[in-house]
């Protein structure tokens, strides 16, 4: 049986608008708690009657990066396929064209269910950690960062898993089993793994790898916290934007970002390592078939993922303009933020008399705040690991106190 958990209003409210949303024929979807981002959970106290207080730690970073991507560089989204339901633990595998396409993920996300952005977690390489504010708020969501090291990424995939079930919330955890970008040299890597095994070569994917899928979905299955894979194809109609320095230094983007979910029952995937390679790399080779259907067509506009009876179409061109606030006001919000934090920063001293001295003499600006942070960060990651390894030690202390 598939841990779930509905003893929550949100889990509830969620429920209602998945149930909603699949009864409407996927009409689009209309929430200004889109704004909102994962969770991350902090163990406040222990109580006699359960084993942690959880405090759920709502971020709109992942709204603030959408509204970005969206307003400012004018990309669009089409989402195609199945639904995928908030309320039910499960892997998702995505190809990984470019090393942006965690970043349009969410995008995606928001055109099927705002809900899905507070209910998915994504697995990133672990240099994504160290990235100013963004890094540290991921970690503080308990993204999985993998250091390409079998050993220590099966202890982070293990760590997580305990986690998110112990902390009795279902959560949709991305993976990209190719394990990096689709590059020349990768390109070069994945061609001869084909050869070597007797494979049919790859145009548009590599050969994914088996291993760290295969623990976490092992993993998963042992605690019972899966209901579904989904496998998600991503499709790039006009070009090809392949790194962070074409997006923000040099200001290209990409015009349009598809993707296409196809929902695979938990039951029909293998469990042996070798079965599953097998699953796997079949399943690499119909995401080829698709592709090329995709690039097939000549006029870029008609470059669409084909849909069955049952599936349904997302588009952020035809959102409705609640939607569309939302991600404004994030947008905004955000932008407000930053420019306020860059003044106090550059513009006011350390410390600033406030008036009336005699009631308050002098109080640290934000740059002491900032220091503050900094300092007590570099504490946790030089004992810890980081936030995620410091919140997870926090937890297992208080769960091994409430057993003994």
């Amino acid at each position: 049986m598939v841990i779930r958990h509905h003893n929550s209003s949100h889990c509830s409210i969620r429920k209602l608008y998945y149930n909603f949303v699949s009864s409407s024929h996927f009409t689009r979807p209309s929430s200004s708690m889109a704004s909102i981002h994962g969770s991350s959970h902090l163990i406040l106290d222990v109580h006699s009657h359960c084993k942690c207080l959880p405090s759920t730690l709502h971020s709109p970073q992942s709204s603030s990066i959408q509204s970005f991507l969206e307003l400012v560089f004018r990309i669009r989204v089409r989402v195609s396929g199945e639904l995928i339901d908030p309320e039910e633990p499960a892997i998702v595998i995505m190809n990984h064209r470019t090393r942006l396409d965690w970043m349009y993920y969410w995008s995606a996300l928001y055109q099927q269910n705002p809900w899905l952005i507070t209910t998915s977690k994504i697995s990133l390489k672990a240099q994504l950690k160290s990235l100013p504010g963004a890094g540290f708020g991921m970690a503080a969501s308990q993204f999985i960062f993998l250091e390409r090291n079998m050993e220590f990424d099966m202890e982070s995939f293990d760590q997580a898993i305990d986690y998110y079930t112990g902390m009795g919330k279902n959560y949709q955890l991305l993976l990209f089993p190719e394990g990096t970008d689709k590059s020349p040299w990768t390109t070069k890597k994945s061609a001869e793994y084909a050869s070597k095994n007797g494979l049919r070569p790859l145009d548009h994917l590599l050969y994914p790898r088996v291993t760290g899928f295969h623990h976490l979905l092992t993993r998963m299955r042992r605690a019972n916290y899966i209901s579904h894979i989904y496998d998600i194809t991503i499709g790039y109609p006009y070009d090809i934007v392949q790194s962070e320095i074409n997006l923000v230094v040099q200001g290209n983007a990409p015009r349009e970002v598809h993707f296409h979910i196809e929902k695979i029952p938990i039951e029909t995937v293998p469990k042996e390592k070798e079965a599953l390679t097998d699953w796997l790399n079949r399943l690499w080779q119909e995401k080829e078939i698709r592709l090329n259907q995709f690039y097939s067509e000549e006029r870029c506009s008609a470059r669409l993922f084909d849909t069955t009876s049952g599936q349904g179409v997302w588009r952020s061109s035809h959102e409705r303009s609640s939607n569309y606030g939302v991600k404004v006001f994030s947008f905004f919000f955000w932008l407000t933020v930053i420019i306020v934090w860059t003044y106090h920063l550059t513009c006011i001293g350390p410390v600033q008399v406030s008036p009336p001295p005699s009631l308050l003499p002098s109080f640290p600006s934000l740059q002491c705040g900032l220091a503050y942070f900094f300092t007590v960060s570099s504490l946790i990651s030089y004992f810890y690991g980081g936030i995620d390894k410091f919140v997870y030690h926090k937890w297992k202390s208080s769960v091994k106190t409430t057993v003994v």
